[in-house]
């Protein structure tokens, strides 16, 4: 056991001989904190938990990667709960340390803690066989505080930060917010200030033990079930009511804005006359006959003016009116949807008297207990829901019961009818009818002339359509990072608000954002007209931890998070698009939305389920400066199941840097998935040389395709320190491989063929080997191409290596040039391509089904002699003159024997040392 008497923090590691591990960490003798944990001695063979090795099911699993339980995802050496937003991973030990670790903890090694003179995270700990929680509040000793740093720059508070949400009216200087010397954590319950209503039914989740129970569900589910109770006959007499009322409220307002609008036209024309008598009366009668034409470009000023008095303050007045016409609009839609659920749990209690759960009561709002890929592996599952709600947007409809009854007729379940409601709305183009449509008599305009006019929001009328097919749902209001936010930009007053919906489905809250959904679309497809509507799958049922990239409620509850997420933390978390979960991508640690650098260089890694295609756009935050200095300063790389990106930046500054992906061969376009804002405070010496031309290094999809895969040099980029490198492939079929070397000149960007400094060493049914020699420093570039064929010319690429060389060899030599017929031959010796002139080599080499070898010098053919297997060998002299030294052979698999295979090239020089 090993303590610290000041920090009272310990630390216990113990390995069994069997391969067990136990290791626990306490502060206080745990009469404060502790976290414990131990690890079986072999993982299980199916999914393994990495901390605990036991196996871990889906509804448990957290996956970074590398599979957590939800339970044991926590700081390595605290024991901290972490989040997919909150965690770290120890960057600086690459790909080699695969933990997790909290803010506190990243980089430390165990044997530090108790040495450390930091903040111990605390944590709500409930001792086993407690039914009692108590809230912890650590502050460790010799701390002095934090400073508040004020900058150009935003600087949001650290990540991992407890706090709950501030309200949106109290955010002052969010970008400022400093750390604090001390950590609590309460539990979230119900009653908390800060997190809002949690409970709105009578059903009080949060009593029921650790959270997992059968969610309750209503007696009327499917359309068979409301067609059978009557939900629609008595939905229709209700519709027509709630009619009436919304007409009777649009007079109303009608005539409170002519109203309105006379008051304006009054109060001008009150002012105007004023003005006329005030104007006149300046003037006697005389003046007014020898001035008529100043009194006539007087009294146009008098209107010009009082025409832009009236349209200011109509507009501001419009604005006003418009608002309270919206809040009114919108608290009728939220009465008439709680009418029109009540109307349906009156049809539950009729078909089961002793329900316990019918339509009127609404879930409690706590986050969803199973992911979205838990409740649909694909979109292809509501194809036939997908397509008959297109086919019905082309439809008119007199009443929304009428649309309902046909828009759910084929669904057996909420899931079901919450696909065909969002895949109606977004498919319906509420912009293409003209006004005299909208005032047309039975048709389904006249049911949307709301959300035309501007008085109804796509989500209001997602809701209404909800409540008629007995769905709870809810407009969340909040912030949001759309269009024109980027990195490190703050979010005030009324700048990037926004509204969604959560839809309760099965009783769990799930969110839903049907106009960001929506993409309209140039260009036939199937049977759709020229512009269509495309759906974004992401934003259907996004899981809460995806969303909270992009979305930030006013209210912390809907969240839908176990943790909520501070303001300042949603801050600082990178612009992340609905692409970049379409494709899978993951942040292999988590990242900022400013990333800081004092060296120019700043290294972002994304892991990646496949090869996908990449771009990025680095670009100036003072638009001023010239973009041509960061040109290729941004190195990519696939490694494994990793995207690394390398910025090498060329001088102080802001940057932002943005990330584009999409489907390698089949995406027309990349679309935009994550950016950042990079901070270069300062460079420690001159910058660096930009990268190559080359839009990424490591494998294409040709690899898999053509069952090749990399033995020996996993990274695609390799700094060479040596005479030569080898680069091996493995290979489990027989395909076409060939290759190109260039070389890159940093000081004019050129780009050279180098081949000769690269070398087939072997080639079998196995695999190849290269051999790579750098003769200077600086960035070379090896390319393999495959073809299934060997007739065709059309070689796609399946590998591509960066190679630095730091410290070249002055005295390094070239390859022997090779040929075509080389492929599945072996040289030995010399692997050199220059030599001596006036002296003796032995030749040796793998040649198959070879009937001759030779050695040819001018008018000089010297035979190499066949020794074991098919290896060919001899001592040859050289001339006394430079020349080309070529090798042949005569092939039994030739269909004329007497044709000779030309193989290699060598160079007889009087100095061998050669320079590019």
């Amino acid at each position: 056991m090993e303590s610290d008497p000041d920090l009272q923090i310990q630390v216990h590691e113990e390995k069994g001989q069997d391969g067990t591990y136990k290791y626990s960490f306490s502060y206080e003798r745990a009469t404060l904190y502790e976290f414990k944990y131990e690890r079986n001695a072999e993982p299980d063979a199916v999914d393994p938990c990495y901390r605990c090795y036991r196996r871990v099911y889906p509804k448990e699993q957290v996956n970074v990667g590398i599979l957590f339980h939800k339970q044991c995802f926590r700081c390595r050496i605290c024991g901290l709960p972490l989040t997919m937003q909150t965690f770290y991973r120890n960057d600086a030990n690459g790909t080699y340390d695969k933990e997790v670790y909290c803010r506190t903890h990243v980089g430390k090694q165990i044997n530090q803690i108790q040495y450390e003179k930091t903040v111990v995270p605390a944590l709500e700990i409930t001792p086993q066989g407690s039914s009692q929680s108590a809230s912890v509040m650590v502050e460790a000793k010799g701390r002095k505080g934090m400073a508040s740093v004020q900058g150009d720059i935003p600087k949001p508070s650290p990540r991992g930060s407890p706090h709950s949400s501030p309200r949106p009216e109290s955010r002052t200087d969010l970008h400022n917010t400093t750390g604090s010397s001390m950590t609590f954590v309460t539990p979230r319950n119900k009653t908390h200030p800060s997190m809002g209503t949690w409970m709105s039914s009578s059903l009080d989740y949060s009593l029921l033990s650790g959270g997992a129970y059968s969610r309750p569900r209503y007696v009327l589910q499917s359309f068979e079930d409301f067609e059978r109770s009557g939900v629609f006959e008595a939905q229709s007499f209700l519709e027509q009511r709630h009619c009436e009322e919304d007409a009777r409220l649009q007079r109303f307002l009608s005539e409170e804005r002519e109203r309105e609008m006379k008051k304006i036209d009054d109060s001008i024309n009150s002012e105007k006359e004023r003005a006329a008598v005030e104007l006149l009366a300046g003037m006697d009668q005389l003046s007014l006959q020898q001035n008529t034409r100043n009194l006539m470009l007087e009294r146009e000023r008098l209107e010009d003016h009082f025409r832009r008095c009236r349209d200011d303050r109509m507009k501001m007045v419009m604005d006003k009116v418009g608002f309270e016409e919206k809040a009114r609009s919108g608290k009728m839609l939220e009465r008439h949807a709680q009418e029109m659920l009540m109307l349906i749990a009156e049809k539950d209690r009729e078909v089961d008297g002793n329900a316990l759960y019918d339509h009127s009561m609404k879930p409690a709002i706590i986050p969803p207990e199973t992911k979205k890929g838990q409740l649909y592996k694909s979109p292809v599952m509501f194809e036939h829901i997908d397509k008959r709600a297109i086919e019905l947007s082309n439809r008119d409809y007199s009443s929304y019961t009428d649309l309902i009854r046909d828009l759910t007729k084929e669904c057996k379940n909420e899931l079901e009818k919450a696909r065909a409601l969002f895949r109606w709305v977004i498919a319906k183009d509420l912009g293409k009818n003209s006004v005299n449509e909208i005032v047309r008599p039975n048709s389904s305009v006249a049911l949307l002339k709301g959300v035309k006019s501007g008085k109804e929001t796509y989500h209001q009328l997602f809701k209404k359509l909800c409540s008629y097919a007995g769905l709870h749902c809810e407009i969340i209001m909040g912030y949001s990072k759309g269009a024109g936010y980027k990195p490190g930009m703050n979010m005030d007053g009324n700048t990037f608000r926004n509204s969604w919906t959560a839809v309760a489905i099965d009783g769990s809250w799930r969110l839903i954002n049907c106009t960001w959904a929506a993409r309209q679309v140039t260009g036939h497809k199937d049977n759709l007209p020229q512009i269509f509507h495309k759906y974004d799958e992401f934003y259907f049922l996004t899981d809460p931890e995806d969303y909270v990239y992009q979305h930030y409620p006013d209210d912390s509850a809907w969240q839908l998070l176990e943790i909520p997420l501070p303001f300042s933390e949603f801050l600082n978390l990178p612009v992340v698009k609905s692409p970049f979960f379409n494709y899978g991508l993951k942040f292999y640690s988590n990242y900022g939305a400013t990333l800081s650098t004092d060296t120019g260089l700043v290294e972002i890694r994304l892991v990646t389920p496949k090869i996908l295609g990449f771009g990025n756009l680095l670009e100036p935050y003072n638009k001023s400066t010239d973009t041509r200095v960061l040109e290729g300063r941004v190195l990519l790389r696939l490694v494994k199941n990793e995207a690394i990106f390398t910025i090498n930046l060329p001088q102080p500054g802001l940057y932002n840097f943005s990330i584009y992906t999409g489907d390698f061969c089949n995406s027309d376009c990349l679309e935009s998935a994550c950016s950042f804002l990079i901070n270069c405070r300062q460079l420690m010496g001159p910058p660096s040389p930009p990268y190559p031309p080359v839009s990424f290094f490591g494998p294409t999809p040709i690899m898999e395709k053509m069952e090749i895969t990399a033995e020996n040099q996993l990274d695609p980029l390799i700094v060479s320190d040596s005479d030569y490198l080898e680069i091996i492939f493995k290979m489990n079929k027989d395909v076409h491989v060939t290759h190109t070397f260039q070389y890159f000149e940093a000081s004019n960007g050129e780009v050279q063929d180098i081949d000769r400094y690269v070398f087939l060493k072997s080639r079998n049914n196995t695999g190849a080997v290269y051999m790579i020699r750098c003769p200077k420093e600086g960035f070379y570039i090896f390319s393999l191409y495959a073809s299934e064929s060997s007739e065709t010319t059309d070689m796609d690429c399946a590998y591509r290596y960066l190679v630095i060389c730091q410290q070249p060899n002055p005295s390094v030599n070239a390859f022997p040039k090779t040929y075509h017929r080389w492929q599945r031959c072996t040289l030995h010796e010399p692997i050199y391509g220059d030599l001596m002139t006036s002296k003796r080599y032995t030749f040796r080499l793998d040649v198959p089904n070879a009937v001759e070898v030779f050695v040819v010098m001018g008018e000089y053919w010297y035979h190499l002699k066949r020794k074991l297997g098919f290896t060919w060998e001899g001592s040859i002299p050289t001339s006394k003159t430079a020349t080309t030294l070529k090798i042949y052979a005569r092939l039994t698999a030739e269909r004329d024997c007497s044709i000779f295979a030309h193989l290699l090239d060598y160079e007889l020089v009087e100095d061998a040392e050669t320079e590019i």
